[in-house]
Protein backbone atom coordinates (compact mmCIF):
# COMPACT_ATOMS: atom_id res chain seq x y z
CA UNK A 1 0.00 0.00 0.00
CA UNK A 2 1.30 3.42 -0.92
CA UNK A 3 1.52 6.49 1.66
CA UNK A 4 -1.06 8.63 -0.15
CA UNK A 5 -3.67 5.49 0.20
CA UNK A 6 -2.84 4.89 3.98
CA UNK A 7 -3.58 8.21 4.25
CA UNK A 8 -6.56 8.44 2.61
CA UNK A 9 -8.04 5.52 4.80
CA UNK A 10 -6.97 7.77 7.65
CA UNK A 11 -8.53 10.97 6.70
CA UNK A 12 -11.73 8.66 5.47
CA UNK A 13 -12.03 7.43 9.29
CA UNK A 14 -15.40 8.70 10.73
CA UNK A 15 -13.81 9.74 14.08
CA UNK A 16 -11.33 12.04 12.73
CA UNK A 17 -11.45 14.39 15.57
CA UNK A 18 -12.55 17.74 13.80
CA UNK A 19 -15.99 18.01 15.46
CA UNK A 20 -17.84 16.95 12.43
CA UNK A 21 -20.24 14.96 14.20
CA UNK A 22 -21.66 17.93 15.47
CA UNK A 23 -22.61 19.18 12.63
CA UNK A 24 -25.72 18.67 10.21
CA UNK A 25 -25.31 20.66 7.65
CA UNK A 26 -29.16 21.99 8.42
CA UNK A 27 -30.40 18.63 8.40
CA UNK A 28 -32.19 19.21 12.02
CA UNK A 29 -33.63 22.47 11.13
CA UNK A 30 -34.84 21.01 7.64
CA UNK A 31 -36.40 18.15 9.79
CA UNK A 32 -38.30 20.58 12.11
CA UNK A 33 -39.23 22.23 9.41
CA UNK A 34 -41.06 19.48 7.39
CA UNK A 35 -38.92 20.26 4.80
CA UNK A 36 -37.49 16.67 5.09
CA UNK A 37 -40.06 13.80 6.33
CA UNK A 38 -39.60 11.90 9.60
CA UNK A 39 -40.68 8.91 8.53
CA UNK A 40 -37.58 8.08 5.82
CA UNK A 41 -38.19 4.55 5.68
CA UNK A 42 -39.27 1.92 2.81
CA UNK A 43 -41.49 4.21 0.37
CA UNK A 44 -40.15 7.65 2.89
CA UNK A 45 -36.80 8.21 1.84
CA UNK A 46 -37.32 10.56 -1.00
CA UNK A 47 -37.23 13.87 0.83
CA UNK A 48 -34.02 12.86 2.57
CA UNK A 49 -32.25 11.87 -0.01
CA UNK A 50 -33.29 14.91 -2.21
CA UNK A 51 -31.83 17.27 0.77
CA UNK A 52 -28.63 15.42 0.81
CA UNK A 53 -28.48 15.32 -2.84
CA UNK A 54 -29.26 19.56 -2.74
CA UNK A 55 -26.63 19.60 0.11
CA UNK A 56 -23.97 18.10 -2.21
CA UNK A 57 -24.97 19.94 -5.23
CA UNK A 58 -24.28 23.16 -3.05
CA UNK A 59 -20.78 22.09 -1.68
CA UNK A 60 -19.53 20.70 -5.05
CA UNK A 61 -20.55 24.50 -6.31
CA UNK A 62 -19.55 26.76 -3.86
CA UNK A 63 -17.30 24.98 -0.81
CA UNK A 64 -15.09 22.83 -3.40
CA UNK A 65 -14.01 25.65 -5.58
CA UNK A 66 -12.72 27.43 -2.62
CA UNK A 67 -10.96 23.75 -1.27
CA UNK A 68 -9.26 22.87 -4.93
CA UNK A 69 -7.73 26.82 -4.71
CA UNK A 70 -6.56 26.27 -1.40
CA UNK A 71 -4.54 23.17 -2.54
CA UNK A 72 -3.26 24.62 -5.77
CA UNK A 73 -2.02 27.86 -3.69
CA UNK A 74 0.04 26.04 -1.25
CA UNK A 75 0.78 22.96 -3.23
CA UNK A 76 1.70 24.83 -6.28
CA UNK A 77 3.51 27.55 -4.93
CA UNK A 78 5.70 25.37 -2.66
CA UNK A 79 6.92 22.81 -5.64
CA UNK A 80 7.67 26.00 -7.45
CA UNK A 81 9.26 27.89 -4.47
CA UNK A 82 11.35 24.27 -4.44
CA UNK A 83 12.49 22.73 -7.27
CA UNK A 84 15.03 20.29 -7.20
CA UNK A 85 16.89 22.64 -4.07
CA UNK A 86 15.50 22.06 -0.77
CA UNK A 87 16.73 25.45 0.64
CA UNK A 88 14.28 27.56 -1.54
CA UNK A 89 11.45 27.13 1.36
CA UNK A 90 12.52 30.36 3.16
CA UNK A 91 10.81 33.34 5.42
CA UNK A 92 9.40 34.68 1.95
CA UNK A 93 8.15 31.70 0.33
CA UNK A 94 5.96 30.82 3.67
CA UNK A 95 5.10 34.88 4.43
CA UNK A 96 3.75 34.73 0.57
CA UNK A 97 1.57 31.11 0.87
CA UNK A 98 0.23 32.28 4.25
CA UNK A 99 -0.82 36.01 2.61
CA UNK A 100 -2.37 34.19 -0.24
CA UNK A 101 -4.40 31.49 1.83
CA UNK A 102 -5.43 34.29 4.18
CA UNK A 103 -6.78 35.96 1.25
CA UNK A 104 -9.02 33.42 -0.07
CA UNK A 105 -9.86 32.19 3.69
CA UNK A 106 -11.38 35.94 3.93
CA UNK A 107 -12.87 35.68 0.91
CA UNK A 108 -14.71 32.44 2.35
CA UNK A 109 -15.47 34.08 5.37
CA UNK A 110 -17.13 37.15 3.37
CA UNK A 111 -19.34 34.98 1.45
CA UNK A 112 -20.41 32.81 4.66
CA UNK A 113 -21.32 36.15 6.13
CA UNK A 114 -25.17 35.80 5.92
CA UNK A 115 -24.96 32.60 7.37
CA UNK A 116 -23.87 32.56 11.15
CA UNK A 117 -24.27 29.08 11.92
CA UNK A 118 -22.52 27.85 8.52
CA UNK A 119 -19.92 30.23 9.18
CA UNK A 120 -19.78 29.25 13.14
CA UNK A 121 -19.15 24.81 12.06
CA UNK A 122 -16.91 25.45 9.10
CA UNK A 123 -14.73 27.83 11.60
CA UNK A 124 -15.36 25.36 13.80
CA UNK A 125 -14.15 22.29 11.87
CA UNK A 126 -11.64 24.06 10.24
CA UNK A 127 -9.94 24.98 13.16
CA UNK A 128 -10.19 21.34 14.69
CA UNK A 129 -8.19 19.80 11.66
CA UNK A 130 -5.68 21.97 11.65
CA UNK A 131 -5.07 21.19 15.40
CA UNK A 132 -5.29 17.65 14.42
CA UNK A 133 -2.40 18.73 11.76
CA UNK A 134 -0.72 20.36 14.12
CA UNK A 135 -0.65 17.65 16.97
CA UNK A 136 -0.70 15.08 15.24
CA UNK A 137 0.47 14.66 11.63
CA UNK A 138 2.70 17.21 11.89
CA UNK A 139 4.73 15.18 14.45
CA UNK A 140 4.77 11.94 11.81
CA UNK A 141 7.83 10.75 10.19
CA UNK A 142 6.13 11.74 7.08
CA UNK A 143 6.08 15.43 7.60
CA UNK A 144 10.22 15.56 9.07
CA UNK A 145 11.56 16.35 5.70
CA UNK A 146 12.23 20.29 4.42
CA UNK A 147 8.89 19.89 2.53
CA UNK A 148 6.25 18.95 4.97
CA UNK A 149 8.32 21.34 7.88
CA UNK A 150 7.48 24.01 5.28
CA UNK A 151 4.23 23.64 5.68
CA UNK A 152 4.26 22.91 9.27
CA UNK A 153 5.69 26.48 9.60
CA UNK A 154 2.42 27.77 7.71
CA UNK A 155 -0.06 25.89 9.80
CA UNK A 156 1.23 27.11 13.03
CA UNK A 157 1.43 30.80 11.76
CA UNK A 158 -2.01 30.11 11.04
CA UNK A 159 -3.08 28.84 14.09
CA UNK A 160 -1.86 31.49 15.83
CA UNK A 161 -3.49 34.05 13.70
CA UNK A 162 -6.73 32.07 14.32
CA UNK A 163 -6.32 32.14 17.99
CA UNK A 164 -5.21 35.86 17.81
CA UNK A 165 -9.02 36.98 15.87
CA UNK A 166 -6.66 37.68 12.85
CA UNK A 167 -7.65 34.97 10.46
CA UNK A 168 -10.82 32.30 10.91
CA UNK A 169 -9.52 29.19 9.28
CA UNK A 170 -12.47 27.74 7.62
CA UNK A 171 -13.00 24.15 6.73
CA UNK A 172 -12.84 23.65 3.34
CA UNK A 173 -9.68 26.06 2.95
CA UNK A 174 -7.62 24.05 5.66
CA UNK A 175 -8.95 21.19 3.98
CA UNK A 176 -7.33 21.59 0.60
CA UNK A 177 -4.39 23.11 3.05
CA UNK A 178 -3.80 19.96 5.23
CA UNK A 179 -4.06 17.31 2.19
CA UNK A 180 -1.58 19.33 -0.18
CA UNK A 181 0.60 19.06 3.27
CA UNK A 182 0.20 15.45 3.29
CA UNK A 183 0.85 15.04 -0.17
CA UNK A 184 -2.55 13.78 -1.45
CA UNK A 185 -3.30 14.51 -4.79
CA UNK A 186 -5.85 17.00 -5.72
CA UNK A 187 -8.37 14.95 -7.32
CA UNK A 188 -8.34 12.63 -4.55
CA UNK A 189 -8.92 15.41 -1.98
CA UNK A 190 -11.74 16.46 -3.89
CA UNK A 191 -13.18 12.85 -3.80
CA UNK A 192 -12.40 12.70 -0.20
CA UNK A 193 -13.80 16.28 0.65
CA UNK A 194 -17.08 15.41 -1.10
CA UNK A 195 -17.43 11.79 0.59
CA UNK A 196 -16.76 13.20 3.85
CA UNK A 197 -19.44 16.21 3.73
CA UNK A 198 -22.56 13.07 2.56
CA UNK A 199 -21.16 10.45 4.97
CA UNK A 200 -21.98 13.79 7.87
CA UNK A 201 -25.37 14.17 6.55
CA UNK A 202 -26.11 10.59 7.03
CA UNK A 203 -24.67 10.24 10.07
CA UNK A 204 -26.67 12.76 11.13
CA UNK A 205 -29.57 11.53 9.84
CA UNK A 206 -29.07 8.41 12.15
CA UNK A 207 -28.79 10.12 15.04
CA UNK A 208 -32.15 11.79 14.28
CA UNK A 209 -33.90 8.79 14.10
CA UNK A 210 -34.63 9.55 10.10
CA UNK A 211 -33.36 6.30 8.88
CA UNK A 212 -31.67 3.57 10.10
CA UNK A 213 -27.66 2.46 9.85
CA UNK A 214 -28.21 -0.68 7.67
CA UNK A 215 -30.39 1.50 5.80
CA UNK A 216 -28.20 4.64 5.03
CA UNK A 217 -25.71 2.24 4.34
CA UNK A 218 -27.85 1.37 0.91
CA UNK A 219 -28.74 5.00 0.02
CA UNK A 220 -25.03 6.36 0.75
CA UNK A 221 -24.20 3.58 -1.59
CA UNK A 222 -26.49 4.41 -3.88
CA UNK A 223 -24.91 8.25 -3.82
CA UNK A 224 -21.81 7.23 -5.43
CA UNK A 225 -23.18 7.98 -9.29
CA UNK A 226 -24.76 11.25 -8.38
CA UNK A 227 -21.17 12.64 -6.37
CA UNK A 228 -19.20 10.93 -9.18
CA UNK A 229 -20.71 13.41 -11.77
CA UNK A 230 -20.65 16.55 -9.31
CA UNK A 231 -17.06 15.91 -9.44
CA UNK A 232 -17.07 15.59 -13.02
CA UNK A 233 -18.66 19.10 -13.67
CA UNK A 234 -17.14 20.66 -10.97
CA UNK A 235 -13.50 19.77 -10.16
CA UNK A 236 -12.32 21.96 -12.30
CA UNK A 237 -13.46 25.16 -10.87
CA UNK A 238 -11.70 27.50 -8.67
CA UNK A 239 -12.73 30.70 -6.71
CA UNK A 240 -11.43 33.50 -8.57
CA UNK A 241 -11.29 36.80 -6.87
CA UNK A 242 -8.38 39.03 -7.34
CA UNK A 243 -8.68 39.30 -11.15
CA UNK A 244 -11.76 40.19 -13.57
CA UNK A 245 -11.93 36.54 -14.82
CA UNK A 246 -15.41 36.04 -12.83
CA UNK A 247 -16.67 39.25 -13.20
CA UNK A 248 -19.95 38.02 -12.03
CA UNK A 249 -19.13 36.19 -8.98
CA UNK A 250 -20.25 32.77 -10.33
CA UNK A 251 -16.84 30.80 -9.84
CA UNK A 252 -18.47 29.73 -6.21
CA UNK A 253 -21.85 30.39 -6.03
CA UNK A 254 -24.91 29.17 -3.63
CA UNK A 255 -27.08 26.55 -5.39
CA UNK A 256 -29.59 25.91 -3.21
CA UNK A 257 -30.62 29.38 -0.77
CA UNK A 258 -33.38 27.43 0.26
CA UNK A 259 -31.23 25.04 2.51
CA UNK A 260 -29.16 27.92 3.24
CA UNK A 261 -32.33 29.51 5.33
CA UNK A 262 -33.01 26.43 6.77
CA UNK A 263 -29.19 26.16 8.01
CA UNK A 264 -29.60 29.35 9.43
CA UNK A 265 -32.90 29.23 11.37
CA UNK A 266 -31.00 26.27 13.54
CA UNK A 267 -30.19 29.01 16.62
CA UNK A 268 -34.09 29.23 16.87
CA UNK A 269 -34.87 25.89 17.09
CA UNK A 270 -36.37 25.09 20.76
CA UNK A 271 -34.30 22.03 21.39
CA UNK A 272 -31.29 20.58 19.02
CA UNK A 273 -29.15 18.22 19.66
CA UNK A 274 -26.30 19.62 16.55
CA UNK A 275 -24.46 22.93 16.56
CA UNK A 276 -25.69 23.02 13.16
Amino acid sequence: MDKETWLLWLLADSQLPTGGFVASAGLEAALQAGLVSESAAEGASNSLTEFIRDSAHNQARFALPFCSRAYEETAVRLAQASGDNNAAYDSATMTSVLKEFLDLDSYHHAMLSSNKVAMRASVAQGGGLLSLFIRGYALAECMSDRRGQAYVSVAKQLQRLARLGEAKAHWPTVFGFVCAALGISLAHTQQLYMFQFVRQVFSAAIRLNLVGPLRAQMLECDMHPYVSALLKDNAHLRVEFSSLDDLFGESAVYTEPILELYQGMHDRLYSRIFNS
